[in-house]
């Protein structure tokens, strides 16, 4: 959270705002799927979650 104060009046392009809701859409996807593997029990690695969590 040190890094939101530094943001203030950062302008950005088009291309960098995508990458970085790139980046929010994979950690959302972690999170989303550890909640269901806590919630189940089941803690193997989906077949959908490994790409996310390679960077693909």
């Amino acid at each position: 959270m040190r890094l939101v104060p530094r943001l203030r009046g950062q302008e950005f392009t088009e291309d960098e705002r995508e990458t970085v809701r790139r980046g929010i859409a994979s950690v959302r996807a972690a999170a989303d799927w550890l909640e269901s593997a806590i919630d189940a029990g089941v803690f193997t690695l989906d077949e959908q979650l490994a790409p996310l969590l390679k960077g693909e």
